[in-house]
């Protein structure tokens, strides 16, 4: 019975076969491409099947490895979250073909195993979990910009509503509006509606020059400022989670010389991490 274990605990930490889980995410992400092709998925759709068929097998067979692995306690594989990340896209993908909208819907969700490449990723994981990370102090960011927003579109409705009832007619039509303006798409045919008036002689009139003001100042903190904050927070809590890795790492003790290697080679991947980390902060300083 040890013997099983073992060899799941070889198959699941080879090499060979993380690669070869890595290449099947990735055909499968092309073959999920591939089905949005009408005349390819009609004229393919026996192979196309059997394709998926056999990858999800795989997925199966590689989740089952892994549960083996852990001997006696099953169940701690599911004390890593991202292998509970993993289960949940494999048994989506086991939901049968019924004609129903819900469970057409669901059969749907099986593009979800692209994210699958998360898991297999060191450096997008460490990426990922910043972003769940920074989500507390976002939240600070987010309650700024909803703030700047509804006192803009309150200025806005009374500075702009009666001439242009279309943008500022309303509250919720003046947020969709300053939506539009921090996206910067097509922002200065809204401006130029406020600060030129009707053509004369071929030539427009200057009316006021407060809506430049207006929009300007609107950009300026709303684009420029808070929006690197959100630069900021994440690049903070990536930091803060390679710190934590490397203190994690630093406290286990390595008795035998492949355990010493792999620490090594784990405290050099975090350096790596570091110095990526450090040169995307550069030109975040130089804005």
């Amino acid at each position: 019975m040890n013997s099983i274990f073992k060899t799941a605990q070889t198959i699941t930490n080879s090499r060979a076969f993380n690669v070869f889980i890595f290449s099947l995410i990735t055909f499968s992400a092309i073959l999920t491409g591939l089905e949005t092709y009408p005349a390819i998925a009609l004229k393919y759709r026996d192979l196309i099947i059997l394709l998926d068929r056999i990858i999800i097998a795989c997925f199966v067979i590689e989740i089952g490895l892994k549960i083996v692995s852990f001997e006696k306690k099953p169940w701690r594989f599911f004390l890593d979250p991202w292998n509970v990340f993993d289960f949940i896209i494999v048994a989506v993908c086991l939901i049968p073909t019924v004609d129903t909208h819900f469970f057409a819907v669901l059969r749907i969700l099986r593009v979800l195993r692209i994210l699958r490449m998360i898991t297999f990723l060191p450096k997008l994981r460490l990426l990922i979990g910043a972003l769940l990370k920074s989500i507390p102090s976002m939240s600070y960011v987010i309650l700024l910009i909803a703030i700047l927003f509804y006192v803009y579109a309150i200025v806005g409705v009374f500075v702009f509503g009666a001439s242009d009832p279309s943008h500022f007619g309303d509250l919720h039509h003046a947020l969709v509006t300053l939506f539009k303006v921090l996206t910067l798409e097509g922002w200065t045919d809204i401006m130029n509606t406020h600060i030129y008036g009707p053509a004369s002689e071929g030539h427009l009139q200057i009316i006021s020059l407060w809506p430049f003001l207006y929009f300007a100042s609107f950009i300026l903190v709303g684009a420029m400022i808070i929006m690197n904050l959100f630069i900021g927070v994440i690049m903070n809590s990536m930091e803060e989670s390679q710190q934590e890795l490397s203190q994690e790492l630093r406290k286990i003790n390595y008795k035998d010389e492949n355990n010493e290697e792999l620490y090594i080679h784990l405290i050099s991947k975090i350096d790596e991490l570091r110095d990526e980390i450090q040169s995307l902060k550069k030109p975040t300083g130089k804005n």
